[in-house]
């Protein structure tokens, strides 16, 4: 009897469908554009039985071999890995399914072949519990990311492509190294077994692999100011990747982030730092927004800002804080999502990038628009959507930062809430205005994706209080970090 709550069926089930893709694509080309679905839709049965342990207080573990931690890879689910995996999973199902209806031209065998790996890759990096291994998942999410993004073959595409690969590199040497360094000092990888030893090791000796695997992460989490690869591969990528970029690359990110400075290193040294790098990367972002004529440039920017924006919580340092800053997580990806599966829609009845082209879409095209202000409100947080509470917890926790920099947070978050609504009113405006152009009928299978997102964010904002109480359930388990360090390791110290 196979145990459905393993968590090590997230990875095989997806990577056995990518190598099972490859051999039967020379003579089923077709039909290989439902494997994602079907990858995510299994995942999201895994999922659920997983979560009947975890939402209880459990850490569900998995391994690759019948040896005991440390001394094996080991794959783990608390509250905080659970709603990672989850929206990884949830988002890949509804952006597969856009998929087959958007990517139109044959044959496109290659591209959901590398959609399955960059599911696999962000569901491994959101489980595991061995530092090499998030390496090795960031290897594999980077190089499936950068086909996706080249996968059109344009000139813009390629050399967006080109950049991604560039900074990615950069990225993946930087985080090996970190790796390789925290193995000579401590001898193992296993990061509960790391946390216990890093205790014995002095605070530059641990500082230097810190910082280089900080780094290393923050390229793909898009931090200032290493998030120049960003606004180039979102324009240039099919829309589906965009919203899987911005929804999930960036996320899971930020979320080892998160893991690798709160469980592994426990370093509070680290956070102002963290605070200033959090602040100019949601100034940047947000102001290179109000300037974009390109709508995904736009999105892609704004994505940039909102990262800083969950950054910016989470480096306060607090329980309430990083409650809000997991809320924030949440509320972008699926109403990014939305975003940039619509504009992908209005793109294709357009054939334009540019905002000011799509004058009178909304009159033609209603239930499209509608959903793109729905998802546009929420990410800036207007009452009484979702996001105005994930903002507002934020803007309280900012206030229990000491010192002139919480008041600047506190009134830059203002700001750029204030510059969000500015761009975003731009858009909508242009949108319903009159306009004599006659745009294609949006078609019907390509709205479903993001039709379901956004009831999904309605029913978040009908129970915010429900879904903070959650997020602080998450934080509390956290940092109480000795629960997820005795659980992986079984009692051992």
């Amino acid at each position: 009897m196979v145990n459905l709550a393993n968590p090590t069926l997230l990875v095989v089930i997806p990577l056995f469908f990518a190598f099972l893709s490859i051999i039967i694509s020379p003579f089923l080309k077709k039909l290989i554009k439902f494997v994602p679905l079907i990858v995510s839709a299994l995942n999201l049965v895994v999922i659920y039985f997983i979560g009947v342990k975890v939402l209880y207080g459990s850490i569900v573990l998995g391994t690759t071999a019948g040896l005991n931690p440390p001394y094996v890879i080991i794959l783990a689910v608390d509250k905080l890995n659970f709603i990672i995996v989850l929206m990884v999973n949830v988002l890949g199902f509804l952006i597969s399914f856009y998929n087959i209806f958007y990517m139109k031209e044959e044959p496109t065998d290659k591209f959901h072949i590398l959609f399955t790996l960059l599911i696999m890759a962000s569901s491994w990096i959101s489980i595991t519990g061995d530092l090499f291994n998030v390496f090795v998942a960031f290897e594999v999410l980077s190089l499936s990311s950068f086909g996706l993004v080249g996968y059109m073959r344009s000139k813009d595409s390629i050399e967006a492509g080109f950049k991604y690969v560039v900074q990615g590199i950069l990225a993946g040497s930087l985080l090996l190294i970190g790796v390789v360094l925290i193995y000579a000092q401590t001898g193992t990888l296993n990061m509960a077994h790391i946390a216990t030893k890093l205790d014995y090791v002095g605070s530059l000796e641990k500082l230097v692999p810190y910082v280089l695997i900080f780094f290393g992460l923050a390229v793909e989490g898009a931090l200032f100011p290493l998030n120049s690869w960003l606004p180039d591969a979102h324009p240039a990528a099919p829309s589906g990747i965009s919203a899987m970029l911005s929804g999930i690359v960036t996320t899971t990110a930020i979320y080892a982030i998160i893991r690798v400075t709160v469980t592994v290193f426990n370093y509070s040294a680290f956070i102002p730092y963290l605070f200033i790098i959090a602040l100019l990367t949601l100034f940047f972002g947000e102001i290179a927004a109000f300037f974009q004529k390109d709508l995904k440039r736009m999105l892609a920017y704004s994505t940039i800002g909102q990262t800083g924006l969950f950054v910016l919580a989470f480096s306060v340092g607090t329980q309430a804080s990083i409650s809000a800053s997991v809320a924030q997580m949440v509320n972008h990806s699926f109403s990014k999502a939305v975003l940039f599966l619509v504009a992908g829609i209005m793109i294709e009845a357009q054939g334009s990038r540019n905002i000011d082209d799509l004058k009178g879409f909304g009159r033609v095209n209603i239930l499209t628009s509608i959903l793109f202000v729905f998802a546009a409100l929420s990410l800036i947080g207007v009452p009484p959507f979702f996001g105005f509470f994930t903002k507002l917890a934020i803007l309280q926790t900012l206030l229990d930062f000491p010192g002139f920099l919480g008041y600047l947070s506190f009134a830059l978050v203002l700001f750029a809430a204030i510059i969000e609504g500015v761009y975003f009113y731009r858009v909508f405006k242009i949108l319903f205005e009159k306009s004599d152009k006659n745009f294609q009928a949006e078609n019907p299978w390509l709205v479903i994706s993001p039709f379901i997102l956004v009831l999904i964010l309605v029913i978040l904002s009908s129970r915010p209080m429900s879904v903070l109480n959650f997020t602080n359930d998450i934080a509390n388990q956290l940092i109480q970090r000795t629960i997820y360090l005795t659980s992986v390791l079984g009692g051992l110290k």
